[in-house]
């Protein structure tokens, strides 16, 4: 019994800890660093936090995460395979602190990364994603009076997306980002989405001091639906309480116009401004 005892306790460290002891820190399990860091702006990403619309009484409310499970270092290259879990919410505000639950898109897959760095200050990193997200009205939602029996809409679909963010840090409290994407939808209900969408992203930060900072990042989408075209822009700015490359939280400001990416809205026009607050992992 004793010899069961001391060979789960080796198996628990073995998984807990890593086996860095076994090949030399070049692979390990569930690290906090995350290998690919998108932008700021970057609209379906794992968020923890909510968005306060201040020109209506909207708010989104995220909740999830995106985890690094795999870990590979080789050459000075790191490489990771990890998955995603999050939804965004679409909230109503009433009397007395409530807030009736609209609609939620829900989105989980999985994730291969890779990182390196070219030189001092300067590094590129990747991310192939395989998901799939669904929308669906919730029991807070109001439906518009009418004389016509309502169906149950379905929205789901599937995609790849290939993400690639250079990254250069002009001096230690600075840093300067751009984000490239490409994005192919595999299967889709309804199909009148275009199959293929691009993405841009832009994004600069600076640090005062080790826990307060300042950021600035834009987001730009083309995608078509129903067959027309928009240019979607996500702009978000604020305020860092944390050290670089460690957990923080972001107070901000944020601008969205564009196609509407809530997907029981799909189609629609959306323009907002919101304040908010999100904890970064």
């Amino acid at each position: 019994m004793r010899n069961h005892y001391t060979l789960l306790t080796a198996i628990a460290v073995f998984f807990f800890t890593g086996i860095n002891y076994v090949y030399s820190d070049s692979l390990y399990f569930f690290t906090s660093d995350r290998i690919f860091v998108p932008t700021e702006a970057s609209v379906t990403e794992a968020r923890i936090g909510v968005t306060k619309y201040t020109d209506s009484k909207f708010l989104e409310l995220n909740i999830g995460a995106t985890v690094d499970v795999i870990g590979l270092n080789k050459n000075k290259t790191d490489y990771s395979f990890g998955v995603d879990f999050f939804t965004y919410s679409n909230l109503r505000s009433e009397d007395n602190f409530k807030f009736p639950v609209d609609a939620i898109d829900y989105l989980f897959g999985v994730n291969f990364n890779m990182r390196k760095s070219i030189k001092n200050g300067y590094e590129i990193s990747s991310r192939f994603r395989i998901s799939h997200i669904s929308s669906h009205l919730q029991d807070g939602h109001i439906y518009e009076r009418t004389d016509t029996i309502f169906t149950p809409f379905v929205f789901s679909k599937e995609f790849l997306d290939l993400s690639v963010v250079n990254t250069f840090k002009p001096s230690y409290n600075s840093e300067l980002k751009s984000m490239l994407s490409l994005n192919y939808i595999f299967h889709a209900i309804p199909e009148e989405t275009a199959k293929f969408s691009g993405q841009i992203g832009l994004e600069g930060s600076y640090y005062f001091t080790q826990l307060l900072g300042v950021y600035l990042s834009n987001d730009i989408n083309i995608a078509s639906v129903k067959g027309k075209t928009n240019l979607n822009e996500n702009l978000e700015s604020g305020i860092i309480f944390g050290k670089m490359n460690t957990k923080k939280i972001r107070l901000y400001f944020r601008y969205y116009d564009g196609q509407d990416y809530r997907g029981q809205y799909y189609g629609n026009y959306f323009n907002y401004k919101g304040i908010g607050l999100k904890f970064s992992f």
